[in-house]
Formats: structure tokens, C-alpha cells, sequence
């Protein structure tokens, strides 16, 4: 019998429940609810603090975090003010921190400075904390969450996010020249005495990120991998297209068995997690006497890289990836995938949904 997972059965909710849900329990009379979003140039920043403002009122406070980056287009920086603008104006009582993600000497500090604004917050206040992932980038929500769900417990504390995958495939990271691990997942990597276990790498494969695979992957050096490919996905042919663009690492580079890739439900942060975890397990036995490391680079869209943050938090897995120094997008075509669908995903993480538990 295999072992029950974590977040096995964790309360996962999209677009019209999500709704009923703000409408018929947040917006109970005695909720105070604390909305940590990010404040940047990404068109789904204010979907979180619409939807809430207009059903909380005055028991809602928002923290919108500002993350700066030494080479930021001139034009997001003025989008980000004006998804800013429109946020202080759904959540009256707000207050926005900005974060350096990188110091002075260009070593990456985001996740660590997000972790200092937030460090303040009396949760005590609240009877809920949601974490809008939105428009944060994996280097600072990762370690937010990580912060504050030993501090939630007996609270609810929840995650949401907007799935539109093609948004995400248009907005391009600049990357920084180094790969490092997101602060507070750096779990047993390097450590003397995992030395000798064998290393798991699992990669998140997604367009245009070939620098960034392999700059992770000379880091890493794992003795395999299991690459992530979405399925099923927006674009059904997508898997076919990432194997074909990976080809030459999954082949001579990684040496990839195609037993051992794994499929993953784009929109679904459960089945990666899930996947990822059983892994986890399987290796256990096979690896007994020298151990087992799984190494996770969650570096595409927010919903599987939630799924991924789940599995990281329930056995501390390291989190590699490379953090952007700036990011490019084309303004006409991110404005026309604005309008198509999008998904309102809620992941309650803690709280009374597992009173019974």
C-alpha cells in the first residue's frame, strides 16, 4: 500500500467555485483576509484583488510587492504602475513593499528580501492568507510560501493563481549567468554526506529555455533525468514540439530512457505533484544503501510549478533554477492573449478543510 500523500486530497478549486467560494465563505462577516499579490507588469495582477475587493470590502488588507530589477523595460515598469494603481484602488488597505532582486555585487537576493517584507505581518490578525502567484516570479513566491505555512497553522492559508499558459510562453526571462537554488529550497544538495546518492533531476520542459536547461544542468549534474512534459495541454501538440526542440539534450546531452519521461496535466498542480512524489517513493527502496536526491526546476507556467512547490515543501527538495534579470514581451500579442480564457485556480494549502484530517 503506498503512503498518503501530503496534499493527496488538498482542496484544489477553479473559476465559478472559486467565486462561490470568495462570495459564500470569505465574505463571512467575521473573515480578515491578508492578499499578498505581486504588484508587476503581468496582465493578471489584479485579477486576485478585483474579485476579492468587491465581496471584503474594509476586511480586506493587501501587501503588493514591487520587485525591481536592475534592467527593466522602461514599458512594464509603467504597466506594473498601472496594474498597481488599479490594485490600491479594489484594496484600500494596502501597503507595497519593493524588493531588490539582486544586490549590489549582482548576487541574487529576491527570495530573501521577500521573506524580510512579509517577515512583519501579524498573522494572528487574520483568519485567512492568500498568496496571489499571479504576477510573482518562482524566486520570491517560492520562499513566501515557505515562510509562512509553519506560521498558519490553525489559519487558512491559500494559493491562487491565473492559468493561461500561453501568457506565460510570451513573456521572456532575460537570464541572470548562473544557476543557483531558490532561497529556502536548497534541501540537502551538496551536502557531504548525500555525496554519494543518486541524483534525480526533473525539469520542467518549456520553449526557448535551452540556456537556461543547460546552465541548470552543468549545476546539477545528475546522474538522470526525468524531463516534464505538459499533457495533457493547451496546444495538444506541445509535448511533440518539446521533444523536437530538446532533442539533442534528451538524446547525447541527458541521455534521456523515454521510459522515463513524465506527463503532467498542464492545468493540474496535483498531477505533478503526485507524480513527483511517487517517484520519490519508488526510488527509496532501489536506492537504500547510497540514497536518493530528486532535484526539481519548475521553470515554466505557475500551475505546474505549484504542483512542483507542493512536492518540494513535503520532502525538501532542492529547487534549481535561474533567475531572470529582466523580461521581454510582445505588447500586441500578450494584449490579444489577454482576451482569451483564462482559469482562476484556488489551492487551499492549510487550514479548516483538514480539521478532520
Amino acid at each position: 500500500m503506498s503512503p498518503l500523500l501530503h496534499w493527496d486530497r488538498c482542496v484544489v478549486q477553479k473559476d465559478a467555485e472559486v467565486e462561490t467560494f470568495v462570495k459564500e465563505y470569505l465574505a463571512q462577516s467575521h473573515r480578515r483576509v491578508l492578499l499578498i499579490a505581486g504588484a508587476g507588469f503581468d496582465p493578471r495582477a489584479t485579477r486576485a484583488s478585483e474579485l476579492l475587493g468587491a465581496h471584503l470590502r474594509e476586511r480586506l488588507t493587501g501587501l503588493f510587492i514591487r520587485e525591481e530589477r536592475p534592467s527593466a523595460d522602461v514599458r512594464l515598469k509603467q504597466r506594473a504602475d498601472r496594474n498597481l494603481e488599479k490594485m490600491t484602488t479594489f484594496v484600500v488597505s494596502s501597503t507595497v513593499p519593493e524588493i531588490q532582486i539582486f544586490a549590489s555585487d549582482n548576487a541574487v537576493v529576491g527570495g530573501r528580501e521577500a521573506v524580510k517584507a512579509i517577515a512583519g505581518i501579524r498573522v494572528e490578525d487574520f483568519t485567512d492568507i492568500i498568496l496571489d502567484c499571479s504576477a510573482l516570479s518562482k524566486g520570491v513566491f517560492f520562499p513566501i510560501v515557505r515562510f509562512l505555512l509553519p506560521k498558519t497553522r490553525g489559519l487558512n492559508f491559500h494559493l491562487l493563481a491565473v492559468d493561461q499558459p500561453r501568457l506565460d510562453d510570451n513573456i521572456s526571462p532575460v537570464i541572470w549567468e548562473q544557476a543557483s537554488s531558490v532561497h529556502g529550497f536548497r534541501g540537502n544538495l551538496n551536502a557531504p554526506e548525500h555525496e554519494a546518492a543518486a541524483r534525480l533531476w526533473l525539469p520542467q520542459l518549456v520553449p526557448g529555455q535551452r540556456v537556461t536547461l543547460d546552465l541548470i544542468f552543468q549545476m546539477v549534474r545528475p546522474h538522470d533525468v526525468c524531463p516534464i512534459l505538459p499533457f495533457p495541454s493547451s496546444d495538444p501538440r506541445l509535448p511533440d514540439k518539446l521533444v523536437e526542440a530538446y532533442a539533442t539534450e534528451m538524446g547525447s546531452g541527458w541521455q534521456v530512457d523515454p521510459r522515463n519521461v513524465v506527463y503532467a496535466d498542464e492545468h493540474s498542480p496535483l498531477d505533478v505533484y503526485r507524480a513527483i512524489v511517487r517517484i520519490h517513493e519508488a526510488r527509496k527502496p532501489i536506492f537504500e544503501s547510497r540514497g536518493s536526491q530528486i532535484i526539481l526546476s519548475p521553470i515554466g507556467g505557475k500551475i505546474l510549478s505549484l504542483g512542483a512547490l507542493l512536492a518540494a515543501l513535503e520532502h525538501d527538495f532542492p529547487v534549481i533554477y535561474v533567475e531572470a534579470i529582466a523580461y521581454q514581451m510582445d505588447f500586441s500579442q500578450t494584449d490579444a492573449v489577454k482576451q482569451e480564457k483564462e482559469t482562476l485556480v484556488h489551492v487551499w494549502l492549510e487550514g479548516e478543510a483538514y480539521a478532520q484530517q
